[in-house]
C-alpha cells in the first residue's frame, strides 16, 4: 500500500511545474496574449485618432487652396474687365483706378445708409451745378437755409406752429435795424378790446359776455401768438379800465381774498365783488387772464393781470376831468406785450441805503 501511494505522488508531481498544474498555465498564457492584443489594440487606435486629423488638415487646406484658385481665376477675370473700361495698361494705374471704385462705393454705401437715394445726389449735383451756372454760391445759399431753419426753431415753442417766412424775416430786419443803429419803435401794438367793439362785461361786475369769452379762447391767443413771434416778447399784461363813473355804495371786496381761486380757475369770476373802479378793473383782468391762461399756446409765457382803473383815457393820457359819463370805448382791456427783465437789471437796482437818522 505504501509502494503504491508513493509512486502515486512520483506520477502527479511530473505533471506540475513551477507548482502549476499544466490547465493554470495555459490560462496564463491566453490572458498574456490578451494583454498584449489589448496593448496592439490601443496602440492601433491612437495611429487611426491621429490619421483621421491628418485627413481632416488636408481636407480643410484642399478646400482653401480650391478657394484661393477661384478667386486668383476671379481676380485674373476683374483684372481684365478693369484693364477693358479703365483703357489702362499699368498695373499701378490699374490698382488706382480699383481704390477710387472701392472708395466711391463706400461713399455710395453711407449716403444710401443716411437716407438719400443715388437718384436724389444726382439731382443734387445737376441742381448745385445749374445754380453755379448762375452765378449763384450753392454754399452761400444752404447757409442762408440753416440760418433760417436755426431762427425758426429759435422762434417755435414746443406744440407750437412754425414760425411763418415773413416773420422771420421781420426778426431778421429788426436784428439789422438795431445792429446799424437806426433802429425806431418797435414795440408790439396794443390790442384794446372795448364795449364799443362787441367786447362786454356784466354791468359792474368781472363776468364776461359769452362772444367775448369765445374771442379770448380761440382768436386772441392767436393773435398774442403771432405778435410774440414777430417782435421776440415773453410778458403779457392785461389791463383792466373802466370809465369814471362811480361803482356804488359797496362797503366790502373780496378781491384780496378771492383773486388768487379765480386766476387758478378754482373759483368762478362771478364770485368777484370790487368795491371800487380799481378794483373793477383789476377784477377784469383777472377774467381775461384765467380764460387766456387755459389755451395751451400761450403755456409758456408770463401773463399778469393789471387795472388802469378810471384813471387812463383811451388817448393815454391821465384822465382828471372827473367826467361819470357812460362811456364805452373807456371801458376795456389793454393786452400789452414786452420782454421780460432779465434778473441781472433787476438786481443792478437796488434802493438806496438810508442813513440811520433819516430811516429814524
Amino acid at each position: 500500500m505504501d509502494g503504491r501511494i508513493l509512486q502515486q505522488r512520483s506520477s502527479y508531481r511530473q505533471g506540475l511545474v513551477l507548482g502549476l498544474t499544466m490547465a493554470e498555465i495555459m490560462i496564463l498564457l491566453v490572458f498574456c496574449l490578451l494583454i498584449g492584443m489589448a496593448t496592439f489594440l490601443k496602440r492601433e487606435e491612437g495611429r487611426r485618432v491621429v490619421a483621421e486629423q491628418e485627413l481632416q488638415h488636408a481636407q480643410r487646406d484642399n478646400a482653401q487652396a480650391r478657394q484661393v484658385l477661384a478667386e486668383l481665376r476671379q481676380d485674373a477675370a476683374l483684372g481684365e474687365k478693369l484693364q477693358n473700361l479703365s483703357g489702362l495698361s499699368d498695373i499701378k494705374a490699374i490698382d488706382k483706378y480699383w481704390r477710387e471704385l472701392v472708395d466711391s462705393r463706400t461713399v455710395v454705401k453711407e449716403i444710401e445708409q443716411s437716407g438719400v437715394s443715388v437718384k436724389e445726389l444726382q439731382e443734387g449735383i445737376a441742381t448745385v451745378t445749374q445754380l453755379r451756372a448762375n452765378g449763384i454760391n450753392a454754399d452761400k445759399a444752404i447757409r442762408d437755409s440753416d440760418t433760417v431753419a436755426a431762427i425758426n426753431r429759435a422762434m417755435a415753442k414746443p406744440g407750437q406752429p412754425p414760425v411763418s417766412t415773413q416773420a422771420i424775416l421781420d426778426a431778421i430786419a429788426r436784428g439789422q435795424a438795431i445792429a446799424s443803429g437806426t433802429s425806431g419803435h418797435q414795440w408790439p401794438p396794443i390790442i384794446r378790446m372795448s364795449e364799443a367793439d362787441g367786447y362786454f362785461f356784466k354791468t359792474r361786475s368781472a363776468e364776461l359776455s359769452t362772444a367775448f369769452h369765445d374771442t379770448l379762447l380761440n382768436k386772441t391767443p392767436l393773435e398774442i401768438l403771432d405778435y410774440i413771434q414777430k417782435y421776440d416778447v415773453d410778458v403779457i399784461e392785461v389791463v383792466g379800465h373802466t370809465d369814471e363813473r362811480p361803482i356804488g355804495m359797496r362797503q366790502l371786496s373780496n378781491l384780496d381774498r378771492d383773486l388768487p381761486s379765480v386766476l387758478k380757475s378754482n373759483s368762478s369770476v362771478a364770485s368777484l365783488t370790487p368795491a371800487d373802479n380799481a378794483g373793477l378793473g383789476l377784477a377784469r383782468a383777472v377774467a381775461v387772464v384765467s380764460v387766456l391762461r387755459q389755451n395751451p399756446l400761450l403755456d409758456r409765457y408770463k401773463i399778469i393781470p393789471l387795472s388802469g382803473a378810471q384813471l387812463v383815457n383811451t388817448d393815454e393820457t391821465l384822465a382828471l376831468g372827473g367826467s361819470p359819463e357812460d362811456v364805452q370805448q373807456r371801458r376795456r382791456i389793454e393786452i400789452r406785450l414786452r420782454k421780460s427783465v432779465s434778473s441781472d437789471t433787476t438786481s443792478a437796482v437796488r434802493a438806496p441805503v438810508l442813513p440811520l437818522d433819516i430811516m429814524r
